[in-house]
């Protein structure tokens, strides 16, 4: 055992590190509800006055209104909003050219922001979707604006649901630090990872007691976005009835659409080749496939039930895809997923605040390494409760650890 300077074994360190950590947390779980609220309460008000200078102006003049008059704010929609409500009127006017884009021409304010191809390159079920939105807006930019917001309130109230039932303090560690998310929700608005993000949250409050239904939810999600993709293994573990609904999904929302709409797999080759030299692929694939196996291996060792291995299924692809782009959005945003044992959270909590504390030495594009970095460190402290000679001993047999993998007991309650 190897001690430190100071006479005491890393592994005293380690446990005296944990034990503090449960400490703070029983701590904090027993503050006063009135407490708790008006602290989630406060986070509220900061949520909501971060995103004030993130409104278009063509929504909400603020020159009109006494108290705004000198805030900052953007002279037109974000470039997010501008493509979605494009591809939802090519929707509306013809599903069969939503690919194609043919028929459907752009106004000059969504050719600014995007070309034809470049505007909402996303599968069939997500396009739908959006242009449901569109349609529920009244098929106007100002309507499909305020129906993204309103999905992003439904995520953040989803999110607060599940914080308020396990751990509530992560929701204002999560949420007072909102500028970079009132950047990404109010002005560019993600409008299809606050998609991705609330059936996401929705699977995740029916993991208890409606597991058929989580099930299906995170086959919709792989078919909206891929990004609980690793998600699939979960197949090993499930009824055969519910096995083949979710195949059907994937089937349905992934593959049919190959045989109905016409330039459907040009999203695939377009996504591919927006960002990213083949290096940065071949690093990104290097860094998430070892990530996922390893990930696969603790969650059944450690037998993690439902709610961990829905909330922890979205890290893999986001992490490959937010490395192969250099953008750490596309790994960010997917940890907003609640995380009941709040690792997860922590991680971009952690990553966000640094930047935002030290704005001048920490740029925006360090926080994926932040992250990732931290998200490598919580599955080594897993890896840590495993305990070096089971997981020694399962490297030396890789045929029973496989086997293990492949058909390993479902644990009670999933």
């Amino acid at each position: 055992m190897t001690t430190s300077p100071d006479g005491n074994t890393r592994a005293g360190l380690g446990a005296r590190a944990t034990a503090s950590l449960y400490r703070v947390d029983a701590r904090l779980m027993a503050l006063p509800k009135p407490v708790q609220y008006a602290l989630i309460a406060f986070t509220l008000v900061v949520m909501m006055w971060q995103s004030l200078p993130w409104v278009p102006r063509p929504l909400v003049d603020y020159s009109r209104i006494a108290f705004l008059r000198d805030a900052p704010q953007p002279a037109t929609y974000g470039p997010d909003t501008l493509a979605d409500e494009y591809e939802a009127r090519v929707v509306l006017h013809d599903p069969w050219d939503m690919y194609s884009k043919r028929e459907t021409g752009q106004t000059p304010l969504e050719a600014s922001a995007w070309s034809k191809a470049a505007s909402a390159p996303y599968p069939p079920g997500t396009l739908l979707i959006e242009a449901a939105l569109f349609r529920l807006g009244g098929r106007t930019l100002e309507g499909f604006y305020l129906a993204i917001i309103a999905l992003a309130v439904l995520f953040l109230a989803l999110s607060l649901h599940y914080f308020l039932r396990t751990r509530w303090y992560l929701f204002p560690v999560l949420y007072l630090n909102f500028a970079y998310l009132a950047w990404r929700f109010v002005g560019v608005q993600d409008g299809t990872y606050l998609i991705e993000l609330v059936v996401v949250v929705l699977a995740l409050l029916a993991a208890e007691r409606r597991r058929a239904v989580a099930h299906a939810l995170m086959a919709l999600g792989i078919v909206l976005k891929l990004s609980p993709l690793f998600y699939a293994i979960e197949m090993l573990h499930m009824r055969r009835a519910t096995v083949i609904v979710f195949i059907a999904i994937l089937l349905i929302g992934l593959a049919l659409p190959v045989l109905l709409l016409p330039n459907y797999l040009y999203i695939y080759t377009f996504e591919s080749s927006l960002k990213g030299t083949r290096s940065m692929h071949a690093a990104a694939l290097a860094a998430a496939v070892p990530f996922a196996i390893v990930l696969w291996y603790v969650e059944t060792r450690l037998s993690w039930d439902l709610e961990d291995r829905i909330g922890w299924s979205v890290v893999p692809f986001a992490l490959y895809f937010a490395l192969r782009t250099n953008s750490a959005r596309h790994l960010i945003l997917m940890l907003l997923v609640p995380d009941k044992r709040t690792a997860r959270n922590l991680a971009v909590a952690a990553g966000l605040g640094l930047q935002a504390a030290l704005p001048s030495v920490i740029r925006l594009g360090s926080v994926l390494s932040i992250v990732a970095g931290l998200l490598v460190v919580i599955l080594a402290g897993h890896l840590c409760r495993i305990g070096y000679g089971t997981i020694r001993n399962d490297v030396l047999h890789p045929i029973q650890t496989a086997r293990l993998l492949a058909g390993a007991p479902v644990p009670r309650g999933t």
